[in-house]
């Protein structure tokens, strides 16, 4: 076996890995406009339309993104973007807006709402799934939530489980049952 050592003046190879779990470009490429629509509507409901729209907009600036003009005030830039998402004319001229901003919406889009863009049902996926709800659950009872919101945590913990390998949730969910009624 070789032994190589590293060096802050080595020159290796710095790009990051990439796994077959993680997005490519073709993905990002398939975007329905609907769904990134449905996405930054749901994240503006949530913090605001202007927030959204700004920070968008930073990330378009900092991508460098050629043939969209962000510029302008926060509520002129607010009223374009949404325009472009809502695209009530069917414009194909704001379809091409919102694609080109597709790679700044999703390098700001929080996690919660990606799922909304991405329609990914790998292993992985539901492997990171089921950890979010199972770790959601146990933050609930350590500190000793109301019971509607243990329970509403437990459930979708519960929820992931069953999915992680759908063929299983038949005899996994008659195990259960069978434990249950021992009880």
């Amino acid at each position: 076996m070789q032994t190589v050592s590293f060096q802050q003046s080595s020159r290796a190879y710095s790009n990051s890995l990439i796994f077959q779990c993680h997005q490519s470009e073709s993905a990002v490429k398939d975007i329905d406009h609907r769904d990134i629509c449905s996405a930054v509507r749901a994240w503006a409901a949530a913090e605001g339309r202007v927030a959204v729209a700004l920070q968008i907009q930073e990330a378009a600036e900092e991508l460098q993104l050629d043939g969209v003009d962000f510029s302008g005030q926060a509520d002129v830039w607010n009223v374009k973007l949404f325009r472009w998402l809502d695209n009530k004319e069917d414009s194909a001229s704001y379809r091409k807006n919102v694609e080109q901003l597709v790679p700044a919406i999703m390098s700001v889009l929080p996690l919660r709402y990606r799922d909304r863009v991405v329609k990914n049902d790998s292993f992985a996926y539901r492997m990171a799934r089921l950890e979010k709800e199972v770790s959601e659950a146990k933050q609930a009872l350590m500190l000793d939530a109301p019971k509607k919101e243990k329970l509403k945590e437990l459930g979708e913990g519960i929820f992931e489980m069953f999915r992680i390998d759908p063929d299983l949730t038949a005899p996994l969910l008659a195990m259960v049952t069978t434990m249950l009624g021992a009880m």
